[in-house]
């Protein structure tokens, strides 16, 4: 939501505003989204979004609407070279409950949103998100320079497959610029797929299957032995047959 609303109001600000005053600027708006995937399936949200004073009243429209929407989001202040605004962290317990924000939402036609395929052992990711831009350009391309927006992720695994404009640490995380979207207004496709496999499933599964065999074995032994045992058993417990011996 707080990404949503601040895309929204940007795009509409940015085309009515004067070049000549955001050029005198060295930097005029910064947004960074974070996304961290925890091996257990839960995921970490942190938005920040900062400005000039020109600009400030969408950075604090954006943080009102998300602290109405999810009350338990943290909000810090921050400031950035000539810009000041807020970082915002939510946590939610399953990738499920992160598509349920608008920023990851399916457009029908256009993209899928986050997919979740779950099987015993283990679980398939597909990220198909559009941050969209407008049909009238994004009114900003004399001050690119001034305006930066990124989206990163962060996951346990590296991925089968991304669009990123950057990976790094073993491409674990990953960055797209969505900077361009706000100044020309073209929409940006974020693509990424990974699969996290259910270590706890894995090794009790492991963990059965040697006790399975483990037993398997002691029963079909001890069956092999028991049918020896009975004919030795017959040998001792023969009575004795003693004949008396003729003498003549």
């Amino acid at each position: 939501m707080f990404i949503e609303t601040c895309r929204n109001r940007m795009r509409t600000l940015l085309g009515a505003l004067m070049i000549g005053a955001l050029a005198l600027t060295s930097g005029c708006f910064s947004g960074d989204v974070n996304v961290v995937i925890n091996e257990d399936g839960s995921a970490d949200l942190k938005t920040t979004l900062v400005s000039v004073p020109m600009l400030a009243e969408i950075v604090e429209q954006s943080k009102t609407a998300t602290t109405a929407k999810n009350p338990d989001a943290q909000v810090t202040p921050v400031t950035k070279e000539n810009m000041s605004g807020y970082e915002i962290t939510e946590h939610y317990a399953s990738v499920d409950k992160l598509a349920e924000n608008d920023f990851f939402k399916a457009n029908e036609g256009k993209n899928t949103g986050i997919t979740v395929n779950k099987s015993l052992f283990y679980t398939d990711y597909n990220f198909d998100l559009l941050f969209e831009g407008s049909q009238n350009g994004g009114g900003a391309g004399a001050f690119a320079s001034n305006i930066t927006f990124t989206y990163q992720m962060t996951l346990p695994v590296a991925p089968t497959s991304s669009n990123a404009d950057r990976s790094e640490n073993d491409g674990k995380q990953l960055t797209w610029n969505l900077g361009k979207t706000l100044v020309t207004g073209e929409s940006s496709k974020i693509e990424v797929a990974f699969r996290l496999w259910h270590k706890t499933t894995i090794i009790g599964t492991i963990v059965l299957v040697v006790i399975l065999i483990g037993a398997g074995a002691f029963f079909f032994l001890r069956k092999r032995k028991d049918p020896e045992e009975e004919p030795e058993q017959s040998t001792e417990d023969a009575p004795i047959d003693i004949k008396p011996i003729d003498k003549n």
